[in-house]
Formats: structure tokens, C-alpha cells, sequence
């Protein structure tokens, strides 16, 4: 297949190099200048559990004006995506369009002049880029997130990231799984940033994550009471109110981890535009009876 990547960061460098290390054609839409050096060296990730390296060829695109192409991946931050969507108003014919990120409204999120059929989904790994190389773990407890849709390229793209190693989860109600997700991130980040983005600093403050995972309960309860479905099973067990000593000492775990950095604390912050915004998102929806509880005071 041909595919098109928006958005060269962690996210679109890991998957685009593990789909084009797998033989699909891969074109990446300039912007910024580390698509200067991916004209030149390509797609280069790098999994820091097994220092395995992943690399791809890769064109760069001016503009994609005309440009046809089977997949779209679109992979930036949330706050980036009406902005990446005005780029793609004029692919020629009906790609397959996967907007991999953090989006709470689902579709309606996602800009009406994108040609194509729309899916979403959510990333698996997380990292950062050193040296124009894409560093990532993969994150155990959230396999990569796809859309279960009838499209024969979601299958092949699907098949491709599962051959490479990557677990795939189908999620048959996305939208509500990122809302909930969404939840999810913005007490995570919320909580870092509180103890200046130091996950390890965060582990040592049991006050603030016992106030993030109360939050987080309370904020799956808001979505579930408001009839949205896609609750994550295993988020649903963490942050059960009856579980709420075993989160808190879950998370002091993994903030103290590799993890802690890589998968929570370098997003949150090289991307706080995108979790303000996402925070914002977050209240904005919620109702009434979470006014003055634990998800407001943590989210303002």
C-alpha cells in the first residue's frame, strides 16, 4: 500500500517505519524541519526493550495536493489536528483515513473536509525522538487501539503491525473508548504536573495520586452515567472505587519505572498545549455532579 504519514514525531516515526519496514510505500508530509533529515535517512525507531532498530525509506511531500494513496496516518497532537486536516482537503480519490491520537469527540473531532473514510485509533508505545531516532517502549497495559470496521486496508494494516510484533487491540466502539481514555490521560498528566512533570516525584506523593486515581473513578463514572460505552476493561478494574489502594500503589510503581518517564512524564512535557487542552475537554463535558469533586480540582 501507499501511505501517507502526517505528523513525524514518536507516533508516526515508530509506525511508519514498521509499515515500511514491512514493504508498504511510505511518503511523509513536510512539516517541520526534522522532515529534512527523514528525506535524507528515512524513518529510524528504536525499541529501548530490546534495542532492536526499526528503519523504512521514506519520501517527503511538499504537499500532498493530488497525491493518491491507500492510507493516511494521521499522527499529531490534538491541538495540530485541524490544522493537519486542512493539508489533506486535496488528496485525490478516498484513502483510508486513521487518526491516531488523543480525541475525545471521536468524528466529530475530526475535520469534515478530510477526503476518505475516516477510522480512529490510539498508539501502543510511547518515547521520544533523540538524535532523529524514534526511542519507544511498547506500553503492555494499552496495546495499539484500532477501529473494528469492515475495510479490507484496516485488515492489511492491522495484519502488518501484528506480524512486526506490535499487539493490536479491536475496539469496537471507539469514540467512547477515547473519551474515556481522555479521562485517563489528563489526571495522569494532571498529576504531573503537579510535581513538575517528575514521574519519580509523583511516586513519592501518595496525596496527589490518591486525588488522580479518585479523579479518574470519578470521571469513568460521569461517562458511564451519561450512557458511553468503551470502557477499557483493564482500566475498568484499576479504577474501580474498591481498588483504590492497589491504583495508588500501581501507579507510585510505575511512575518510579522506565515507564513512568517514556510512556507518561516526556509527553506530558513536550505536549502541554495538547493535555491543557485535552483537561479542558474534559470538564467541558462532564456534568453537574462532578462540580467541586476530585476530577475538577486535579483537571483546574
Amino acid at each position: 500500500m501507499r501511505i501517507l504519514v502526517v505528523g513525524a514525531g514518536v507516533i508516526g516515526t515508530v509506525y511508519g517505519a514498521h509499515l515500511g519496514a514491512a514493504g508498504h510505500e511510505i511518503a511523509v508530509l513536510a512539516r517541520g524541519p526534522r522532515t529534512v533529515t527523514i528525506a535524507r535517512e528515512g524513518l529510524n525507531a528504536r525499541d529501548l526493550m530490546t534495542n532492536a532498530d526499526t528503519r523504512s525509506p521514506a519520501i517527503v511531500l511538499e504537499r500532498s495536493d493530488a497525491a493518491r494513496f491507500d492510507l493516511v496516518l494521521v499522527a499529531v497532537r490534538r491541538d495540530q489536528l485541524a490544522a493537519a486536516g486542512s493539508l489533506l482537503v486535496h488528496l485525490s480519490g478516498l484513502p483510508l483515513v486513521l487518526v491516531f491520537g488523543n480525541n475525545p469527540e471521536g468524528r466529530a473531532g475530526v475535520p469534515d473536509e478530510i477526503p476518505g473514510t475516516v477510522r480512529l485509533g490510539f498508539p501502543g508505545v510511547g518515547g521520544t525522538i533523540r538524535a532523529d531516532v524514534a526511542e519507544y517502549v511498547r506500553i503492555r497495559q494499552q496495546p495499539t487501539a484500532l477501529e473494528a470496521a469492515p475495510d479490507p486496508r484496516l485488515d492489511a494494516i492491522k495484519a502488518t503491525l501484528r506480524e512486526r510484533g506490535l499487539v493490536v487491540q479491536e475496539v469496537s466502539d471507539m469514540p467512547g473508548w477515547l473519551a474515556y481514555h481522555a479521562v485517563f490521560i489528563a489526571g495522569v498528566t494532571a498529576a504531573l504536573y503537579r510535581c513538575q512533570a517528575d514521574p519519580r516525584r509523583l511516586a513519592d506523593d501518595r496525596g496527589t495520586l490518591d486525588l488522580m486515581c479518585r479523579a479518574i473513578t470519578e470521571g469513568f463514572g460521569d461517562l458511564h452515567a451519561r450512557g458511553v460505552g468503551g470502557l477499557p476493561r483493564n482500566l475498568a478494574i484499576l479504577h474501580h472505587p474498591l481498588l483504590r489502594p492497589v491504583a495508588v500503589r500501581y501507579w507510585a510503581h510505575t511512575m518510579r519505572s522506565e515507564m513512568g518517564e517514556l510512556a507518561f512524564a516526556a509527553h506530558a512535557r513536550h505536549a502541554q498545549p495538547e493535555m491543557r487542552a485535552l483537561a479542558h475537554d474534559v470538564l467541558a463535558s462532564a456534568s453537574d455532579q462532578t462540580r467541586s469533586g476530585p476530577l475538577e480540582q486535579l483537571l483546574r
